[in-house]
């Protein structure tokens, strides 16, 4: 897609998903309407309205929000059963209780919790400021249909054959409980693969985004979906519920071409392309995977450090001819070295002893917590980093970063969190040095872990540097937050940092 000029951090589009359905593991702490967070305690809150026809799947934060359900009634008996669906034909039950939603448009026109005047008066306060926060946008919100989402590429028999299989069973079973259930005519079983196949291809993470990095839905945005891919997007998007907000990250020059992202902008060069390959069907050819990997910021996710003399480059894998062993050579000085050696030195020996270090202490916070993975973690940064190892900016550096800081905070180390977070910011404006959703969302953490090491200090003074820059990266904060999602959400997210900062 291309156009004529936009300017930098300024929105060019807000679209409203056709659908949205909680994101696994988020379906019994969000609402089915605007996904924003429950209450924890569901069963003493008395403003969260569970649907026992669908046995509890669905959710509301408000009378608002149950009211503006429309296809309630027709898909609980059907939702009710797919559990079971899901698990005798090894399907997603996210993905089959997306399908189900998607399929009963058919019979219904979809409601739009923002467009009535007065459902404000119904809703929760939490839920009334997402609706404000949406209206005082300038931007006109896009709706699309059920029929948009179905001119999407719908590549069924493109993906692997023991999804297509899984699908055509649970599709199957699928249609079968909506017909049993009576409730409305459902579309044929090729219709409901087709949707499968197009919400696998097309699908965008959505919810309230205002302090995490983790999305608590899944949305069909039509018109987003348009949007091709770069490794180095000019555009970005975030949400707000069921609202994507999508903004040029820099000047856009007339003729072109408009790109999001469609996978982590973090990961080597080599995982993206399989993904994308995986997921979307395309091999990237953007300039950023295009450009030589010596010459491109691409190298030094997977690049080792060179260490000879004062030379700051990395050292890049080359495989030999006629069965030689692999060497590394660096991209600089052109230093270079056998990727084994005796000792377990070499690069191909620190990037397996990372590897396993980082799939260990993986397995440790699966399995006992952040706060027994945290040395771990650390582990792999502490001995995995440095001359002839793996560099600042690598991948798997990067990798452990959060969880060592969540495993910090839990501890109450807020300075070793603060480093990791500091880290983890640095190392993504690296790569990707424009306004993000991620970023800010890690500025808003690491306002929390300044505030947290004032507000535990012994004394006033030293207090004193910890408040100073709480309040440093407060600004960081909310000025990423108001490009991101707009100056009213930025306000409204930051009033418990706001709150605070003031008794500090």
């Amino acid at each position: 897609m291309s156009t004529g000029w936009f300017q930098a951090q300024t929105h060019s589009q807000k679209e409203k998903a056709v659908q949205a359905v909680p994101a696994q593991g988020h379906a019994s702490s969000c609402c089915h309407t605007c996904l924003r967070s429950l209450p924890d305690d569901l069963h003493l809150s008395e403003g969260t309205l569970p649907d026992k026809a669908s046995k509890g799947y669905k959710r509301y934060c408000s009378p608002a929000c149950l009211h503006a359900d429309c296809t309630a009634s027709s898909t609980a008996t059907a939702h009710a059963k797919i559990p079971q669906i899901a698990a005798e034909t090894n399907c997603d039950p996210t993905l089959m209780h997306f399908i189900l939603e998607l399929d009963a448009q058919r019979q219904h026109q979809p409601c739009n919790i923002v467009s009535s005047p007065d459902s404000t008066q119904q809703t929760s306060k939490a839920g009334s400021e997402a609706i404000d926060a949406v209206r005082q946008d300038p931007l006109e919100v896009i709706t699309c249909t059920l029929a948009d989402v179905e001119a999407l590429l719908s590549p069924f028999d493109q993906n692997q054959k023991g999804w297509r299989d899984a699908i055509t069973a649970g599709c199957s079973a699928l249609h079968q409980a909506i017909e049993q259930a009576g409730t409305y005519k459902p579309g044929t079983r090729q219709q409901l693969q087709s949707l499968a196949a197009c919400i696998n291809a097309n699908a965008h993470a959505t919810g309230h985004q205002a302090d995490t990095n983790s999305a608590t839905g899944l949305g069909m945005y039509p018109v987003l979906s348009m949007f091709n891919h770069s490794c180095n997007p000019n555009l970005a998007h975030s949400s707000i519920g069921t609202v994507q907000y999508v903004y040029a990250v820099r000047d856009i020059k007339m003729g072109e071409q408009l790109c999001v992202h469609y996978t982590s902008l973090y990961e080597p060069r080599k995982v993206r392309q399989q993904a994308l390959l995986r997921e979307k069907f395309f091999t990237c050819a953007c300039e950023r995977c295009s450009t030589p990997i010596e010459q491109s910021v691409d190298r030094f996710l997977e690049g080792i450090s060179c260490g000879k003399g004062q030379c700051g480059e990395v050292m890049l894998k080359h495989t030999q001819a006629d069965n030689q062993a692999d060497v590394f050579k660096c991209v600089g000085c052109g230093n270079t070295v056998a990727g084994s050696n005796v000792a377990g030195s070499g690069p191909l020996d620190m990037q397996k002893q990372a590897n396993g270090l980082y799939n260990h202490a993986f397995n440790v916070l699966l399995q006992q917590g952040s706060a027994a993975a945290r040395p771990v973690f650390e582990q792999v940064l502490q001995s995995c980093q440095g001359h002839g190892k793996l560099n600042p900016w690598h991948a798997r550096i990067f990798d452990c970063q959060m969880p060592a800081a969540n495993g910090c905070r839990r501890a109450g180390d807020n300075i070793g969190a603060i480093n990791h977070v500091t880290a983890m910011i640095s190392t993504m404006e690296f790569y990707y040095p424009y306004p993000c959703i991620e970023v800010t969302n890690l500025y808003r953490f690491l306002a929390e872990l300044y505030i947290d090491w004032a507000c535990n200090a012994p004394s006033s003074k030293l207090a004193s540097r910890p408040k100073r820059q709480a309040k440093e990266t407060f600004r960081k904060f909310v000025t990423l937050q108001s490009i991101c999602q707009g100056i009213r959400f930025a306000d409204e997210s930051a009033d418990d940092l706001i709150m605070r900062l003031k008794v500090l």
